[in-house]
């Protein structure tokens, strides 16, 4: 039902548990077709050297699996900061997923309105956002009607995340909110693991029973398949 992971960390993230092609493994033994390596950026110190080589020079295709160049950034105030590293000309990310944790600014949650107003701010902020994770996360209450509003402006998509139904980092109430006005306003979804380890990976179905419950033929899932995963990122296979 979902051929693409678009939200998967490496052990290169300090809290992942797998390398690149343990990874790919798992993609394949999970029959997915694709899945994007969305190590965490420099606040989580991942290192920014090893980031950049790594990135640069891994191949599209391993294994007949497509793995999509990616980083999970942190928005780091309500300015609508990410810690995004930059590179030179020669690389760009194939995905951007942005979002708030527990670090710098937000070490400790501050309020609905500035969660809101960081999120917010980022997407407008920086366009090359494609999507916006774990939005319905306990520790940061968002306005969800103002987020889906924003979302539908920038073209950006909102992540269904599994692993935080699974850990239960997810506000319940929060997520059917969401779907529910995403069902209502025509958002793009992302349905995503955030996988750290292979018990994770790839798995997407305490989401999909979210989904499903609302009726999923209602949701433009944008990595439904490989070839809509590819027009939602406007790259060619």
């Amino acid at each position: 039902m979902i051929e693409c992971d678009l939200h998967v960390h490496s052990l290169r993230s300090t809290c992942g548990f797998h390398t690149l092609l343990e990874i790919v493994s798992i993609i394949q033994k999970k029959g997915l077709k694709a899945f994007a390596l969305t190590d965490h950026s420099p606040v989580h110190q991942t290192p920014r050297s090893y980031f950049s080589v790594m990135l640069k020079r891994m191949p599209p295709v391993i294994d007949g699996v497509r793995v999509f160049k990616g980083i999970e950034a942190t928005i780091l105030d309500d300015t609508g900061d990410l810690d995004l590293p930059e590179f030179d000309e020669t690389f760009s990310y194939e995905i951007i997923l942005a979002a708030l944790h527990k670090s710098g600014h937000f070490e400790y949650n501050i309020n609905k309105e500035k969660n809101t107003r960081a999120v917010i701010t980022a997407l407008k902020k920086h366009p090359k956002i494609h999507v916006v994770t774990h939005p319905f996360y306990k520790v940061f209450p968002l306005d969800l009607d103002a987020l889906t509003d924003t979302a539908l402006e920038t073209n950006t998509a909102i992540e269904i995340n599994n692993s935080y139904i699974l850990t239960n980092k997810a506000n319940i109430e929060a997520l059917e909110q969401l779907l529910e006005l995403a069902g209502k306003k025509g958002n793009m979804l992302s349905v995503n693991s955030d996988g750290h380890m292979f018990n994770e990976i790839g798995k997407f179905d305490l989401a999909l029973e979210f989904i499903i419950r609302y009726g999923i033929e209602n949701y433009n899932i944008v990595n439904r398949t490989l070839e809509s995963t590819l027009e939602f990122l406007g790259l060619e296979e």
